[in-house]
């Protein structure tokens, strides 16, 4: 079972950040009354619908109002990108709208990462096109596809050709990824799944790095807190000119 690699973020731009990724992607918080009791009950599902970070106010979605009351201490959960996050807040107010019950918290002043990988897999989606050249000895012909998402210990890609779904679970295929400053990965990659995405339509491949020299593990280490860091300072600047 991997470590879990737990982090507490208490600078408060990194919370914001946190919070607006967790308003734009309408994640669902689970929360729970903070009496440090692991049976409590859940009080039910909200999400975040807006942030006031110049009066510390969080508003949230409907939650049944008899579960909670003005100035009660609520710990919130949530899971995104393969980080769970908890955050506790105080109630500040409780607002009816269109015979809807809606309420409002203070901004935490922590936010706890946790992780339950042992290596932090990091998802581009649209923000870098990176290719990688894929090598299947039983075919011989290199295959191109895209990184979905990243860590020291695997890859996902994403192509449109039929042939990346002919590539059998655990075989071992031949990698080459061309990382953004001139940095090749190059090794071997067992597979562990490939299917079709009926959603978009694209072909996907997982697998995991066998034997990935040091100096390869640092390249891509160094290039998964890149693009956190890059998110993070993205979404904190989108915050500064719409705020």
């Amino acid at each position: 079972m991997a470590e879990r690699n737990n982090s507490i973020i208490r600078n408060p731009v990194h919370i914001n950040a946190i919070l607006a990724r967790l308003e734009k992607n309408h994640c669902q918080l689970e929360v729970r009354k903070t009496d440090k009791n692991p049976l409590s009950p859940s009080l039910g599902m909200t999400a975040i619908l807006n942030v006031d970070y110049s009066n510390d106010n969080i508003l949230f979605d409907t939650l049944n109002h008899n579960h909670i009351t003005k100035n009660q201490h609520l710990e919130f959960f949530t899971k995104h990108e393969g980080i769970e996050m908890y955050f506790q807040s105080r109630v500040t107010r409780l607002a009816e709208r269109n015979h809807l019950i809606y309420f409002n918290t203070q901004i935490p002043t922590e936010v706890i990462y946790k992780q339950r990988r042992l290596q932090y897999r990091v998802e581009l989606q649209n923000l870098w096109k990176i290719p990688v050249t894929l090598i299947d000895k039983k075919s011989n012909t290199p295959l191109t596809a895209y990184i979905y998402n990243i860590s020291t210990g695997g890859i996902n890609v994403r192509s449109t050709t039929d042939n990346l779904t002919r590539i059998k679970s655990n075989s071992i295929i031949h990698t080459l990824i061309q990382l953004p400053n001139n940095k090749h990965i190059e090794c071997k990659l067992q597979v562990r799944q490939t299917q079709l995405d009926t959603s978009t339509g694209l072909q996907q491949l997982a697998g995991q790095f066998i034997k990935l020299s040091s100096q390869h593990e640092k390249n891509i280490r160094s290039f998964v807190n890149s693009v956190e860091r890059s998110k993070i300072k993205t979404t904190a600047a989108q915050h500064t000119e719409y705020s």
